[in-house]
């Protein structure tokens, strides 16, 4: 038969530790229930903060894409009407944006409209807008200055132009640069300096090797370097 364990007086008379320590708990919530009731009070107000502000972003999101899309309906929708009304309803639409990414997209996409209706300065001003509102490094940047570029190229400023493609060249990041360096190349030749054009034309050959372009590339060459 298993051994029974006998119980000393002493052991009887010992406090039984659950009990202390509950006595203890209930006495500290007694003593801190004021602080304790604000605290958890504050975090539910916080964690409630927090639920609205992230509902009210999302619903501020889907208004901002769901303007966007409109943009992008009236350019596909715009044979049958005139470049000026375009733009207007471009530009009203683009006014109701908060600032945000979904505004840089619609900014450039306003300019590239701009752009391609041949109003240059209302493009540059466009790009220029974005570009001082995107971050630096950034994709909706790097098309921004790329369009304030073009823009200089169209409005035949080609020292303006040239600026430009050789800022996009040199800041840092990813980007394709390939249609930018044929850019330069062309606003040199324009420029009537064929040394500088064909100096870029060769960079890009070694540099754009494998580039499906490359072909272009060749021929400029070859027309600037006139007949063997």
């Amino acid at each position: 038969m298993a051994q029974e364990t006998k119980l000393k007086r002493k052991d009887l008379k010992k406090p039984d530790q659950f009990l202390a320590t509950s006595n203890e708990f209930l006495i500290f919530l007694d003593r801190y229930k004021t602080i304790l009731l604000s605290v958890l009070f504050g975090l539910f107000l916080a964690w409630g903060g927090f639920l609205f502000l992230s509902s009210q972003q999302k619903t501020e999101d889907l208004e901002m894409e769901s303007l966007y899309f409109q943009m992008i309906q009236k350019v596909n929708e715009s044979k049958s009407q005139s470049a000026d009304e375009l733009i207007s309803q471009l530009n009203s639409l683009f006014q109701e944006f908060k600032d945000g990414n979904q505004k840089l997209r619609a900014g450039l996409l306003l300019a590239d409209t701009q752009y391609r209706n041949q109003r240059y300065d209302d493009a540059l001003a466009s790009f220029t807008t974005v570009q001082d509102h995107a971050p630096p490094g950034t994709l909706n940047y790097f098309l921004a200055h790329s369009g304030i570029a073009h823009s200089y190229e169209a409005k035949k400023d080609f020292t303006q132009a040239i600026a430009q493609y050789k800022k996009i060249i040199d800041q840092p990041g990813d980007f394709p640069l390939f249609y930018t360096y044929l850019g330069l190349s062309r606003c040199y030749e324009f420029s009537r300096d064929s040394k500088n054009s064909e100096l870029i034309l060769r960079e890009m050959q070694n540099k754009f090797s494998k580039h499906a372009g490359l072909d272009q590339v060749n021929l400029s060459l070859k027309r600037l370097e006139g007949p063997a």
